[in-house]
């Protein structure tokens, strides 16, 4: 059994070009174009081990620099063996469990490939079957997908591993519990790959299926756990406990008086609440975009590229990864997600694209509970069954860019995917937030528009969670003053009782219906014209409740006193003479030039004041 190498919390004043074995000169030189001046813990620990041939298993925290950690060893080696006059054939492949992390993958090594594209040629396969054929007639040197496209691709003589000499498992944590299971076991245990290959397994998280995974793959490893000694101190972790209708107020004040400033994340647990959490936020002109499964995989891309712009501020996402959790929680959270799609998604039917859309991951729960009705009652769920990809995932992998803020408005279901989630601020060295709201058990239930059937293990789920995070840092009660929110409640409450599940279920449909548009229908134009994106905008409101003008404003007797607020943001936001103060008795200048009686500034005074005057004696001749 191999021991685990040394920890290196820091890489001193290494660079890339101290590295031995060196790396090729042209990924020297476009590292330093990408800004890539000194290489991480694991980029310094990982590279010179793979370089010498060894297998990796490494486990670092998300936002570490682990693509960069395997994808350089791999193009170094395909590199050397074409100098040698090595024939052309594919020499690697890369495995993640997303379309989304392949996208980021490939992105990468775009660019890390600048000098040498001639040389070594990427393809990415994740996206579609028919994408695939025409990908692979070239042979790509190094390929880039989800286990069932790779298998897909076998199957149909489009691609051939005999020569692969580099194979990845990214994320390796989530390739089994993904769904992947039976793909990756398929691919390992054939005849598809040769006998000997380097592996490299990067996790965030040492599991069970990353022990399967080590057992099947890897060869005297070089294990790896670095972890970042600076994660306490960069992230900041706090909590509230309250119930379903204060998480709604509670993120209402703090994205409306702006206590947190920058980018901010919003995980929820379901695509209803997605949209639910939107529509709300639109009463206040509080602009978002969602990101979920049921959206086609050219918007979702388009969205994390907008998102890491800095074209929105606000997303509100789904977190799919949450239902393949481990031991006991699974059981637990694949119940209460099948509860969650049978109570809030009958009655939407949209017909996405079908390389882009596939069945919900609940499919098989939700079949057998369907077995003993009627056929007629069969057929019918099952067109209005949504349609989500399975192979969809933000709160791993995907690489956002300056989030500052990542907030669990819903709890997630493990301690597992809350380290996940988190991980998505705090990243690269920058500091950041992470806030969780958890439903108190003696309110969960009473309110059933909003309450959610997985809420009811808040508490529970939330000390297994203490527990994982006690070594870093811990997760501190968010405290403020009860009376200066209260202020804000009946606004609050008047939003939410204006987003009825009518209106949820209408939104849903339109926003679906307009990104497949956006997604497919205008695809060939975007080709064409690639700057016409910047006029795609995913934050529009959606608009199918009743909006209040008036709720777009806060009254400066409104604003509290809490927390670390900007005075200068707050005196713009509330400053009457940019947004102005709203009146009970609105009079819009009607009445402006009236008389107001005896000495009043806006009458002439005195007796007579409001007699008529006869213009034919005003004539002058």
């Amino acid at each position: 059994m191999a021991e685990p190498e040394p920890e290196a919390s820091t890489s001193g004043g290494e660079t890339f070009t101290s590295i031995s074995p060196p790396l090729d000169f042209r990924l020297l030189r476009a590292l330093a174009d990408l800004s890539f001046l000194r290489p991480t813990p694991i980029q310094a620990r990982a590279i010179p081990l793979a370089l010498e041939g060894r297998d990796i298993l490494a486990r670092a925290r998300t936002g570490s620099g682990k693509t960069a950690a395997y994808c350089l060893p791999v193009t170094q080696r395909i590199l050397q063996a074409r100098n040698a006059g090595g024939r052309h054939a594919t020499r690697g492949l890369i495995l993640v469990p997303t379309r989304e992390l392949a996208e980021q993958v490939k992105k990468f090594l775009d660019g890390a490939l600048k000098y040498c594209q001639n040389e070594v040629m990427v393809s990415n396969i994740a996206a579609g079957a028919q994408l695939s054929k025409t990908l692979l007639t070239e042979i790509p040197d190094i390929v880039i997908s989800t286990p069932s496209k790779v298998l897909s691709a076998l199957s149909s003589k489009y691609l051939t591993l005999a020569s692969v000499e580099s194979l990845v498992i990214d994320e390796a944590d989530l390739i089994l519990s993904y769904g992947h299971d039976a793909d990756v076991r398929k691919l390992l245990q054939g005849d598809y790959l040769p006998n000997i290959y380097q592996s490299f397994l990067m996790s965030a998280t040492m599991t069970e299926d990353v022990e399967q995974l080590r057992g099947m793959v890897l060869r005297n490893p070089a294990i790896l756990r670095l972890e970042d000694t600076d994660v306490a101190r960069s992230l900041s972790q706090y909590s509230v406990h309250c119930s379903e209708e204060d998480k709604f107020l509670l993120l209402y004040v703090i994205l409306k008086l702006r206590l947190i400033r920058g980018k901010c994340i919003i995980f929820v647990n379901s695509p209803d609440r997605c949209y639910r959490l939107k529509l709300f936020l639109e009463q206040f002109s509080i602009r978002a975009c969602v990101l979920d499964a049921e959206l086609p995989l050219n918007s979702r891309f388009h969205i994390v590229q907008e998102f890491n712009s800095g074209l929105y501020d606000y997303v509100v996402a789904t977190d799919e990864s949450g239902v393949a959790a481990e031991g006991e929680e699974a059981d637990q959270t694949k119940k209460e997600d099948t509860v969650i799609v049978e109570e809030q998604t009958t009655e939407i039917s949209t017909q996405p694209d079908e390389d882009a859309i596939i069945e919900s991951s609940t499919g098989d729960s939700l079949k057998r509970k369907r077995s003993p009705e009627p056929a007629s009652q069969n057929k019918k769920k099952r067109k209005s069954r949504v349609r989500t990809d399975k192979e969809y995932g933000v709160s791993r992998g995907i690489d956002f860019v300056d989030v500052s803020c990542v907030i669990n408005f819903d709890l997630p279901p493990t301690s597992r995917a809350y380290t996940h989630r988190i991980g998505r601020t705090a990243r690269a060295g920058k500091t950041g937030i992470a806030i969780s709201f958890i439903v108190l058990f003696a309110h969960w239930g009473k309110n059933k528009i909003i309450s959610l059937p997985g809420a009811k293990e808040d508490e529970n789920v939330f000390d297994r969670i203490l527990k994982d995070q006690s070594n870093r840092g811990g997760i501190k009660e968010w405290t403020f003053e009860e009376k200066q929110v209260e202020a804000f409640r009946y606004r609050a409450g008047d939003a939410m009782r204006a987003v009825t599940r009518a209106a949820v279920r209408e939104a849903r449909i339109k926003e679906v219906k307009e990104e497949i548009l956006k997604s497919e229908k205008l695809k060939a134009h975007f080709e064409d014209n690639p700057l016409d994106l910047a006029y795609l905008r995913h934050d529009k409101p959606l608009h199918p409740q009743r909006i209040q003008s008036h709720m777009k404003h806060i009254p400066s007797y409104l604003i509290p006193r809490i927390a670390a607020v900007d005075t200068n943001v707050v005196g713009e936001e509330i400053s009457q003479d940019k947004l102005g103060f709203v009146p009970f008795n609105k009079d819009n200048g009607r009445n402006r030039g009236k008389s107001r009686g005896r000495g009043g500034r806006g009458g002439r005074g005195g007796r007579g004041s409001g007699r008529k005057k006869d213009p034919l004696k005003m004539f002058r001749s």
